[in-house]
């Protein structure tokens, strides 16, 4: 079982409704709306495919993740995958199902314990819509784009960069993710994004 993989996802899981601070930018107001609107989203899903890099492993796995307030629930597949898993909870409590066999969590010990990875687990779904986390120390270095989405900030030691931006009636929204952190990476490619309430 590849358990490093599938923890690793479901530190992508963590919802986050909490209202957005402002991160000073001379981009000015277009950031400032993007990041108002985007940060209300409380309900969406995406199609994509996540892989990761460390010293000492590697692997991806397609994925399909449905977000509704702070619930989750995020379903795995992939050559690394070994079949297929999923996982669902919220941002205190997770539960990874892969056939008969189940684990129960924090997200941040799971991945803490099972990862070795050093990602921060509640920043994780704010900057999978490509702005910084109001819970980690204040977003440096920030570049946006002349549209006003983020182009590359830096926060919690990670370094990271978002592309691909595609439409939504919400807002527009990154189609790639990448993240560096020394000798770790990550990257998210999403291929689809959508709005039930919508």
């Amino acid at each position: 079982m590849k358990i490093p993989l599938i923890l690793l996802a479901s530190c992508t899981i963590l919802a986050g409704c909490a209202y957005q601070p402002p991160i000073k930018t001379e981009s000015g107001a277009d950031w400032q709306q993007h990041q108002s609107q985007v940060a209300k989203l409380s309900q969406w899903q995406l199609q994509g495919k996540l892989g990761y890099k460390s010293i000492d492993a590697g692997g991806s796995a397609n994925l399909v993740w449905e977000q509704d307030q702070q619930q989750y629930k995020l379903s795995l597949s992939g050559p690394f995958g070994a079949g297929s898993a999923t996982i669902a909870g919220n941002q205190h409590l997770a539960q990874l199902q892969q056939g008969d066999n189940s684990y129960v969590d924090s997200p941040s010990s799971l991945a803490l314990q099972l990862t070795g990875l050093r990602i921060p687990v509640d920043a994780l779904s704010w900057w999978a819509r490509g702005l910084p986390s109001p819970s980690k120390t204040e977003a440096t270095d920030l570049v946006t784009a002349p549209e006003g989405f983020a182009l590359s900030f830096a926060q919690a030691g990670w370094q990271l960069s978002f592309s691909r931006y595609q439409s939504s009636p919400n807002g527009d929204m990154p189609g790639k993710i990448s993240g560096q952190l020394g000798d770790q990476s990550f990257k998210l490619v999403i291929s689809r994004w959508s709005f039930p309430q919508n």
